[in-house]
């Protein structure tokens, strides 16, 4: 039999760990690349870092500004609407720094862009000296997420090519698609706090019953954890580790 995180050969693919806490722990930067993704995503184990006393910041890398698929709002006010949305979830969870970069979502991403994207992701890092990453896993179906993830990925390339590799811990979360789960998350004791903030993005609420999908995510993730039968239930967050 193999135990937690020991793969079984012949292709089998390893049982993901579990753990109460996050895997790694540290100074945290998570990319976003919509304001929302932080929440939706790592949201309730980023409550458990601020919790155990870790700083925690978040880089809103588009301004979501074509997410107002209706034309209910003025592209400037919406922007703004974000943002402000942004910082009151930021402010439920813990997130102690905020920087928004405001790029234009939903655009075609040339090579160009992701290297400018990726410099940019790079010089993040060095500012923000995070000891671990959060960032979208690469097979997000949506393009903006994947494309954060292989700016992200790009960036750490750079890092090595210069000749000084970042040392964060880079975890993957999912947002839209599921992963291949690595690292599972127990975080049933802040999963009321991750819902509060997503409840903070009233104008994506108004498009898509978010709070429905994301607890029927993180419950379904439950199932990897041990002794998952409970009558008040339990949810579960799920990374990719990409060292």
């Amino acid at each position: 039999m193999t135990t937690s995180g020991e793969g079984g050969g012949d292709g089998v693919p390893a049982i993901a760990q579990v753990h109460h806490d996050p895997p790694y722990r540290g100074r945290v930067l998570v990319f976003a690349p919509h304001p929302d993704d932080e929440s939706i995503g790592p949201g309730a184990t980023l409550a458990k870092h601020v919790r155990l006393g870790d700083r925690v910041a978040a880089v809103f890398v588009t301004s979501g500004v074509h997410g107002d698929a209706a034309g209910r709002y003025d592209p400037a006010e919406y922007v703004e609407l974000r943002r402000n949305e942004a910082r009151a979830a930021a402010h439920v969870l813990g997130i102690g720094s905020t920087e928004f970069w405001d790029y234009p979502d939903s655009m075609e991403v040339t090579e160009g862009d992701l290297e400018a994207v990726a410099e940019r992701v790079l010089d993040a890092c060095n500012r923000f000296e995070p000891d671990v990453i959060y960032v979208p896993h690469v097979r997000e179906a949506h393009p903006d997420h994947h494309h954060v993830a292989r700016a992200m990925l790009r960036a750490r390339e750079l890092a090595r090519a210069a000749g000084k590799p970042l040392a964060a811990r880079l975890l993957g979360y999912e947002v839209w698609s599921p992963l291949d789960a690595d690292l599972v998350v127990d975080v049933t004791d802040t999963f009321t706090l991750k819902l509060d903030a997503i409840r903070r993005y009233g104008s994506q609420l108004e498009e898509t019953d978010i709070i429905r999908a994301v607890d029927g995510l993180n419950r379904f993730r439950a199932i990897l954890m041990p002794h998952q039968t409970s009558d008040e239930g339990l949810w579960a967050e799920v990374f990719e580790d990409l060292g």
